[in-house]
């Protein structure tokens, strides 16, 4: 019978827990139901009067019964996982033993008083049972199908063989209410079963969920670790690429070499925008991108960028204008770096798309809070337009609004993705209206804080084709394990006049250090034997007996955030990222000629 019954309704108490607690549950609060009745019933129809004895007896027995499936309810969660299959035979013989006393007392009470309003009292209160053990015990049918049958099918089998048409009737009754029992509790069994195993799908969707969540989480790590390694390993040779081209066209040429390095360094300066538009994009799939907050006068970088624009793109023919609102603060806490980015894209493209007419820049905003803005800008140009069709797919990565091999205007298509994310990222957007042949406005938003005012400081440009030797040399050491990049720093150093050491790795720049006296190390990170924050903590070391300071640069191809904060977590003084800016360098210097103190900028 058991293999039938499984077979028709699936799981048992002794191979589910969610089984076995749904009967401990629902079965706890009628424990002691039955010896309730019993005294009910036999109160009310004079029973104990005749049958004392009997009565008691069944009394107690239901009694303790019901305190023993009480037990096995409350500590089921202790008592199941050790021995399931115990912990189920137990609850299944106590509620089995329940029904046969309660079929004892149905044939105590029929035998008393025979078929009548006793034994309607007596059946009625058996219905009430019947319905009770299919809502707290259809999770398993195992133990809801015997239940049923012996507390309703035992009294009419009674009633059946009882004497008078009075007890066929009953009993024809009572198999009619047990039919309908059983059918209830096959339904209420599949509706349970049904939302178990709802349950295990949401659990197995919980589980493939968290590991996915996991694999994502390593994969994102991962990924984060890759893209330093490329950031490091592509920077690394563009930084000697441009270099070597720089010192190279600030020898003697001819006319011809120089054209060729030129060309050169164009190229190699297109690789580089092509490769930090590839990693930025990166970082934020990755969601890995951070802005790096700093004082900045907004006027004076507009006008920078413009202008380093309009250098770049000799060929452009038509001029540009730019307005920073007068009522403007003249200084925010921002990403410059990012800033810088939007606009070199959005600008770049205005004169990359526009042959007549004129490009015009404004950027205007609002106090929203105390000191914070939201500062809006345009870029306008009178160029090609873009198609009404293409206005919607534009800021799509890899995306352009000529994607055909014969387009006239290169690009990767991943300069407005980057800068929306950035402009995102900044708390503000991107969007742009256009009339394709008439021209585009790209709009943009972002806010930052206001700061207070202070006196301008101007960086001037130094011209690299004029070795100008600076007018208080200092010893330099730099560590660096790359032969072309420390070829490079150390001929460019030696140009403006300064001494210069190498040192092959950390372990040697170390070393170095304890035999000479320097007054700068540009410490590379990345480099065998011992990378350059070893090196650092090390020197950092030496020096509290020392009770010096020397400073300390890093001059690396690690570009990110992240990076930045660790080196100087080690103890450098300041971080400058490859390839290298030399104006940022020479400032540097100057700071370490003056004796002042360096500030923590990136070479960004």
């Amino acid at each position: 019978m058991h293999i039938g019954v499984k077979m028709i309704f699936g799981k048992t108490a002794a191979t589910d827990i969610r089984i076995a607690r749904a009967l401990a549950q629902r079965g706890a609060p009628g424990s002691f139901a039955y010896a309730m009745f019993v005294g009910l019933v036999a109160g009310l129809s004079k029973l104990f009067d005749h049958e004392p004895v009997k009565v008691g007896v069944i009394f107690g027995v239901t009694l303790l019964i019901g305190g023993y499936r009480r037990y096995l309810s409350a500590n089921m969660e202790k008592d199941y996982p050790h021995d399931p299959q115990r912990w189920a035979l137990a609850f299944q013989l106590a509620t089995f033993c329940f029904a046969i006393c309660w079929m004892a007392f149905v044939i105590l009470v029929l035998m008393t008083f025979g078929p009548g309003w006793e034994m309607s009292m007596t059946l009625i209160v058996t219905t009430g049972l019947a319905s009770g053990g299919i809502s707290a015990l259809s999770a398993d049918a195992r133990t809801v199908i015997p239940y049923l049958l012996m507390i309703v099918g035992g009294p009419a089998v009674m009633e059946l063989v009882s004497e008078g048409p009075q007890g066929t009737q009953l009993s024809f009754m009572l198999v009619l209410y047990l039919l309908y029992c059983l059918l209830q509790g096959r339904i209420q069994n599949q509706h349970y079963l049904s939302e178990a195993a709802q349950a295990d799908l949401l659990e197995k969707q919980s589980c493939e969920l968290v590991a996915a969540t996991r694999e994502a989480e390593v994969a994102n790590e991962a990924k984060g670790l890759f893209l330093a390694n490329m950031s490091h390993e592509i920077r690394t040779p563009i930084n000697g690429i441009l270099g070597m081209t720089d010192l190279a066209l600030a020898t003697d040429l001819s006319v011809e070499q120089r054209e060729y390095l030129e060309l050169a360094r164009f190229s190699g300066g297109n690789l580089l925008a092509l490769v930090n538009d590839i990693l930025d994009f990166s970082r934020i799939e990755a969601g890995q991108l951070e802005l790096e907050m700093v004082d900045t006068e907004l006027r004076p970088l507009v006008g920078e960028i413009i202008d380093s624009l309009v250098k770049v793109n000799t060929k452009v023919g038509v001029p540009v204008h730019w307005t920073v609102a007068s009522a403007m603060p003249q200084r925010f806490n921002l990403d410059r770096v990012r800033l810088t980015q939007v606009l070199n894209n959005l600008v770049g493209n205005a004169i990359k798309f526009t042959s007549e007419g004129e490009i015009s820049v404004l950027l205007d905003g609002r106090e929203t809070d105390d000191d914070v803005w939201e500062i809006s800008g345009q870029v306008t140009d009178t160029g090609i337009g873009i198609p009404e069709d293409k206005l919607g797919t534009i800021f799509g990565t890899f995306a352009q609004a000529d994607n055909s091999f014969v387009r006239r205007y290169g690009g990767t298509g991943l300069g407005l993705a980057i800068c929306r994310s950035l402009l995102r990222t900044m708390g503000g957007g991107l969007w742009v209206e256009s009339v394709f042949g008439q021209g585009s406005t790209f709009h943009f938003s972002f806010t930052a804080k206001a700061m207070q005012e202070r006196s301008q400081v101007v960086v001037g440009q130094v011209d690299l084709s004029v070795e100008q030797p600076s007018a208080h040399e200092l010893s330099v050491l730099v560590v660096e394990d790359n032969l072309v990049n420390s070829r490079y720093v150390q001929r460019l150093l030696q140009k403006k006049g300064h001494r210069v050491q190498v040192a092959e790795n950390g372990l040697l720049g170390v070393e170095a250090i304890q035999d000479n006296d320097f007054d700068l190390v540009l410490m590379d990170v990345q480099m065998p034997e011992m990378d350059g924050l070893q090196a650092t903590r090390a020197i950092r070391l030496a020096e509290v007996v020392s009770e010096c300071h020397l400073p300390i640069i890093a001059l690396t191809a690690h570009a990110s955030a992240e990076d930045r904060e660790r080196c100087l977590a080690a103890g450098m003084d300041a971080y400058l990222t490859k390839p290298l800016q030399v104006t940022k360098l020479w400032k540097i210097m100057d700071h370490v000629r003056e004796e002042t103190p360096l500030q923590a900028s990136s070479g960004q």
